[in-house]
Formats: C-alpha cells, structure tokens, sequence
C-alpha cells in the first residue's frame, strides 16, 4: 500500500465492510449477506481488485460469510448436548422403573403364591373351626 489510490481503495473496501457488517450499507440491500459482490458494489469496487489488492479484507469478508454457518452449528450442537443429556437421565429412568417393576412383580408372585396355599388350605384343612355366635 504505498500509493495513495491504493490506501483509498482499501479504505473504501474497510469501509463497506463495516457498513454492511452493522446492517447499514449505502448501496447494496440491508438483507444482503456479507460476499465479496456485496463489498465490491458498495465499495464501488470490482471483485478481482478485491482478491488482489485486498487479502486482509478478503479473509475478513470469508469470516462474516462463515459466521452466521458458523452460529447455526453451535446452536445445534447446543441443541443436540441438551438432547443427549435428557436422553441420559430417562434412559436412567428406565432403569430405574424396571428395577422397581421387577422388584413389584416378585412381591406379587409371593402374594400369589401365598394366597393359593392360604386357599387350598382352607378347603381341606379340619383343623379349622367355624365358632357361630348366636344371641
């Protein structure tokens, strides 16, 4: 950058990149997303110059297109840790409801068990005597 052209055309690119970076632009769309075309029409610029007297900016001006990618990923991947995690405790909530289904079931097959003994004893056992009360 030794000529004074040169300083202005990077200036001017700086420059639009900051407008549009802010939602400001001059020339192009507010909705426009940060590309080089966008920078080198509001810049009033062309793209090759860009590329070629610009690769400071030009990275700068990648950035912004990437950031909004970039924003999008780690908002899923946010998402997708919150998922995996709630997918951890139910799948510990499972285990856990088996364990007491199991534990459920057993008592209820020795219940059963007790109340057939109880049943057929009831039946045959002589032993058992019926005391009528009577006034």
């Amino acid at each position: 950058m030794s000529n004074p052209k040169e300083k202005a055309t990077h200036k001017a690119v700086r420059l639009a990149i900051i407008r549009i970076e802010k939602g400001r632009p001059t020339i192009v769309s507010e909705q426009r997303k940060m590309s080089v075309a966008a920078v080198a029409e509001e810049a009033g610029v062309s793209r090759a110059l860009i590329h070629r007297d610009c690769p400071d900016l030009l990275e700068r001006i990648k950035g912004g297109v990437n950031k909004g990618i970039r924003q999008q990923r780690d908002a899923k991947q946010n998402e997708l840790k919150e998922y995996k995690e709630r997918n951890r405790e139910l799948r510990s909530e499972v285990a856990e409801l088996k364990a007491m289904l199991a534990k459920v079931q057993s008592q209820n097959a020795t219940l059963i068990r007790k109340n057939m003994v109880l049943s057929s004893g009831s039946e045959t056992n002589s032993n058992i005597t019926q005391i009528v009360y009577s006034n």
